[in-house]
């Protein structure tokens, strides 16, 4: 199974995944050419990054819903929900490769901006306070939203299972269950996006007088650092679910 093979609304939502992120890292780039220091700058550009695999959960759970309707109406085994999950789970693949490229290229501007930094400079207590808080918030963004998604995708394949742990509550119950943990990863996905695109445009207006001092860059440089690592095991992650749904829609057997 590959990208190629999938219907168009998969492609349709990679891309639409994948481009916020580009036009935020961009509008960053254009404001640092005004900047004496990119530094303020990275926190907004790690936003950036986060938006993409933020953004990719909310189409992810679209597609699982579009996958069950079309069951519902068409019909299906094991092998038919695997695939759709399959199809659901690759915006969130290609944002998250997508997403380490651009938290890569940020580590590359925050060691350039603390090799060229002056040493003399002070910081701003209140900038150093927001740099933090929107450094926190795109880690726990993508984790959260990814965590739901994967979640989400165990419960299906539980479901499914007929092997798996027996239902509580009955049809019902469990088909109220995944409703709720549908709508639940929806909304903390495009409620996590709109305010990682505020934190672009805070950072992006926030012209502070004062340049971070070299221990803050140091800071912002380490943090970026791990944000790379975790994409990357994100990634593995996500990665490694693809192929277990992939054997699961081809052998028609639940992959453990």
């Amino acid at each position: 199974m590959e990208l190629s093979h999938a219907p168009p609304s998969v492609i349709i939502y990679v891309v639409a995944s994948i481009l916020p992120a580009i036009v935020a890292f961009a509008i960053l780039v254009v404001v640092a050419r005004g900047r004496a220091t990119h530094l303020w700058l990275v926190p907004g550009w790690l936003a950036a990054a986060a938006i993409a695999p933020v953004l990719a959960t909310f189409f992810g759970v679209r597609l699982v819903i579009s996958a069950f309707s079309a069951m519902a109406t068409q019909g299906g085994g094991i092998g038919s929900v695997s695939a759709g999950m399959w199809e659901a789970i690759q915006p969130s693949l290609f944002a998250g490769y997508f997403a380490c490229a651009l938290a890569l290229i940020t580590v590359i501007i925050a060691i350039r901006a603390v090799i060229n930094a002056d040493a003399s400079t002070t910081t701003s207590a209140a900038s150093s306070t927001i740099a933090v808080v929107i450094v926190i918030f795109a880690a726990l963004s993508v984790a959260i939203s990814s965590h739901l998604f994967q979640h989400l995708n165990a419960i299906i394949i539980n479901v499914i299972d007929p092997n798996g742990p027996p239902m509580t509550g009955g049809i019902a119950s469990t088909s109220q269950m995944l409703a709720n943990q549908l709508t639940r990863a929806a909304f903390v996905s495009v409620g996590s996006s709109l305010l990682l695109i505020a934190a672009v445009v805070i950072t992006a207006v926030m012209d502070p007088k004062a340049q971070p001092s070299p221990g803050f860059g140091i800071f912002l440089t380490f943090a970026t650092i791990l944000g790379v690592i975790g994409l990357t095991v994100n990634v593995v992650l996500i990665a490694a679910w693809c192929s277990r749904l992939q054997q699961t829609a081809i052998t028609g057997q639940v992959q453990k």
